[in-house]
């Protein structure tokens, strides 16, 4: 017996990019207080657009739909602070809220601040990122990656 595996190579990843206010798309929900940010970051830095809050408990919410991964890009620095993400329903594996802490003593733009593997493409997340304090949180965007599952054929 000989066993063949069909994959499909219709990937479709996307970005949202979460730079804007209000941002009203892919059913994106802001609570509480948010900035948008379009300058240089720091003096005569990069341009780097991004949304921000500094108020605790500001939250961004987000459904993520056909999605095996995902991650969120935003930036760090000694200025920014605690936050935490929760998706419902938990991905596969299990997943309490997550806690983080976007604290560094160097800058870091667009730098990877929540990464999630495993999810099941067939079922609807609902991600949320809550501010924990009256530090910065900020992110620029919201990477999706939707990979079709493999099927075995005899």
């Amino acid at each position: 017996m000989t066993l063949l595996i069909s994959c499909s190579t219709t990937i479709q990843n996307y970005t949202i990019t979460t730079t804007t206010v209000p941002l009203t798309t892919n059913g994106i929900v802001l609570s509480g207080s948010w900035l948008s940010y379009v300058g240089p970051y720091g003096i005569n830095g990069p341009i780097v657009a991004r949304l921000a809050t500094t108020t605790n408990g500001s939250s961004i919410s987000f459904p993520l739909t056909s999605a095996s991964a995902f991650y969120i890009n935003g930036h760090v620095n000694f200025d920014h602070g605690p936050y935490h993400v929760t998706m419902t329903p938990p991905p596969d594996f299990g997943s309490p809220p997550v806690y983080y802490n976007g604290s560094s003593r160097w800058v870091g733009l667009n730098t990877v601040k929540y990464l999630a593997t495993g999810m099941n493409r067939t079922r609807t997340y609902q991600v949320e990122v809550t501010n924990d304090s009256g530090l910065y949180y900020d992110m620029s965007q919201i990477v999706v990656f939707d990979t079709p599952p493999c099927v075995w054929l005899q």
